[in-house]
C-alpha cells in the first residue's frame, strides 16, 4: 500500500453513537479509498469507541485507532497529526457528516498550495440535539422516540449516509451566527480577522505548514472555544491563505455541551494572554454579540452558536 495523499484525523471522547455515523460519511467519499487514511484518536477511555470503529471497519472503511490519556482536543489532534502518513491533513470532528465530495474537493485546493488552509460551511442538524443516539432516536435520559413522531423521518441512519446523501442534505438549511461570521470575514474582511478561517470540522492544510506553526496549543487543555482559531492566528501570522470552499459542506449532529461552554471565556482569556492582540477580543465580542455566553445564541438547547470553532 502506498502513501496516502490525505490523512483524516478525528479526535473523539464519549460520543460513539455520533462517531460511527461520522465515520460512515467517509465511506461514500468520491476520493478513492487508497488516497486517504482515517485516524481516530481516543482521548481517554471512551466507552464504545472501539465498537464504533469495528463497525465501520466491517463496512469497508480502513481506520487506525490511536489511544492516549485524557488531555483534551488540542493534544488529541496533535497526536493524530504526528501519526499521519500523508503530506496533507484534514481535521474532522466526531459529530459531523462530510458531504461525499468533501475530501476530494478539499485536497484539490491544497495539493499544490503549501500555504493554503481550506474549510467549508457547517450546517446544524439542530433537531438531533436531544438524542444520545441520533440514529435510533434514543434520548440522553434513555427514552426512545415514539414511532409516530415526525422526527423519525429525520433521524440519521448509516444507510442514508452511504446510499441516500440527498435525504440528509435536504436537512442542511441552518447555519448559525458564527458560521455566517466566518464566511463573511473570509469573503469581505477585515484582514486582521482572517484567522477565523481555521474553524469548522473539515479544515485541511499541508502537514509541513501545520508543523511549522507548531500545531495546536495543548495548554488549552479542556478549555473549549478558541483552540482551533488560535492555531489559525499563528498560521495567519506566517502568511497562510484561508479559503471558504463553496459546493461542499459538513452537517453537525448537534448535542448539549454545557460544560464546554462554561470554559468559553477562559479559552479566549488564554488566547488573548498569549498574543495580546486587540483583534482577539474584538472577535470574541462578535461571536457573543449581545449574549453573555455562547449557549444563549440557540433556542434549540444544543448550544450550537460557536460549536464549530
Amino acid at each position: 500500500m502506498g502513501v496516502p495523499d490525505l490523512s483524516v484525523i478525528i479526535p473523539t471522547s464519549g460520543k460513539p453513537e455520533r462517531l460511527v455515523l461520522a465515520l460512515h460519511s467517509l465511506i461514500p467519499q468520491t476520493l478513492s479509498p487508497g488516497r486517504f487514511e482515517t485516524i481516530v484518536v481516543a482521548d481517554g477511555p471512551a466507552a464504545g469507541t472501539e465498537a464504533a470503529v469495528a463497525t465501520v471497519r466491517a463496512a469497508g472503511l480502513a481506520v487506525r485507532l490511536l489511544r492516549m490519556a485524557t488531555k483534551g482536543q488540542a493534544a488529541a489532534r496533535n497526536h493524530g497529526a504526528a501519526a499521519a502518513l500523508a503530506p496533507m491533513m484534514l481535521f474532522m470532528d466526531d459529530d459531523v457528516l462530510l458531504s461525499p465530495d468533501y475530501l476530494e474537493t478539499a485536497l484539490a485546493h491544497i495539493a499544490d498550495q503549501p500555504n493554503r488552509v481550506v474549510r467549508a460551511p457547517v450546517y446544524l442538524l439542530r433537531y438531533l440535539a436531544p438524542f444520545r443516539d441520533p440514529e435510533r432516536g434514543i434520548r440522553y435520559d434513555g427514552r426512545a422516540l415514539q414511532p409516530n413522531s415526525r422526527l423519525t423521518q429525520q433521524l440519521v441512519s448509516r444507510q442514508a449516509i452511504v446510499d441516500d446523501w440527498p435525504s440528509i442534505a435536504r436537512q442542511c438549511v441552518h447555519r448559525n451566527r458564527f458560521e455566517r461570521l466566518v464566511s463573511d470575514t473570509l469573503a469581505n474582511g477585515p484582514a486582521a480577522h482572517r484567522w477565523l478561517g481555521y474553524s469548522g470540522s473539515g479544515v485541511a492544510l499541508a502537514k509541513p505548514l501545520f508543523e511549522a506553526a507548531g500545531g495546536y496549543d495543548e495548554d488549552f487543555g479542556f478549555r473549549w472555544g478558541a483552540e482551533a482559531i488560535e492555531l489559525g492566528y499563528r498560521l495567519m501570522r506566517r502568511g497562510a491563505e484561508f479559503r471558504d470552499l463553496p459546493g461542499i459542506f459538513s452537517a453537525h449532529m448537534d448535542h448539549p455541551r454545557r460544560a464546554s461552554l462554561d470554559s468559553f471565556a477562559a479559552s479566549f482569556d488564554h488566547f488573548f494572554a498569549k498574543h495580546r492582540d486587540p483583534a482577539i477580543r474584538a472577535v470574541e465580542r462578535l461571536i457573543l454579540g449581545e449574549d453573555r455566553r455562547p449557549g444563549s445564541l440557540s433556542a434549540s438547547g444544543a448550544m450550537p452558536a460557536v460549536e464549530e470553532i
